[in-house]
């Protein structure tokens, strides 16, 4: 597992972005634009800049900013830190054969942890929360030589294009 983006999967934007995109609206609700020009100026659907000026009448530029989204952690946020650090420490560390964490290995870990209970399925909300993505390890064959393989990639395969460029 590796830090990641703060993009959710499903979504094109950042939870950032999107504010930033909601607050650059701000001047048009001002200069009184109609929501439908607003829409096509930004690129978005003329609901959601109803939406938002709806908000922003209502609130200001508060009503605009990011809020909290989804149900809160079962894990408080010293838990949080707590499985962000074991985590860290690697799959073999807690008795896992090989050091790589599946979601099954890290349901049961939490658990373990926290006495907290999730399906495989939600542990992956929970990884992205603590700035963990998904990873494959790469596979990589026990008899690899790296120093062939350097020499063959510096060497013998420059020869190799060079004679096929000359065919052609």
């Amino acid at each position: 597992m590796s830090r990641m983006s703060i993009h959710h999967p499903n979504r094109a934007l950042s939870q950032e972005e999107m504010e930033a995109r909601r607050l650059t609206a701000v001047p048009y609700f001002r200069r009184k634009w109609s929501e439908r020009r607003i829409a096509e100026k930004l690129g978005v659907s003329s609901p959601s800049i109803h939406a938002w000026k709806v908000a922003w009448k209502e609130r200001g530029e508060k009503g605009l900013h990011s809020g909290e989204y989804g149900p809160a952690s079962r894990l408080s946020k010293r838990d949080e830190r707590v499985v962000r650090r074991k985590i860290l420490k690697g799959a073999s560390v807690y008795g896992f054969s090989g050091d790589f964490w599946t979601l099954a290995r890290l349901t049961s870990a939490i658990k373990q942890w926290t006495g907290v209970e999730y399906e495989d399925r939600s542990v992956w909300h929970v990884l992205h929360r603590l700035g963990f993505s998904c990873q494959k390890p790469v596979k990589r064959a026990l008899e690899r030589d790296e120093k062939a393989i350097r020499t063959w990639l510096n060497e013998t395969w420059p020869t190799i294009k060079k004679r096929a460029s000359n065919m052609a």
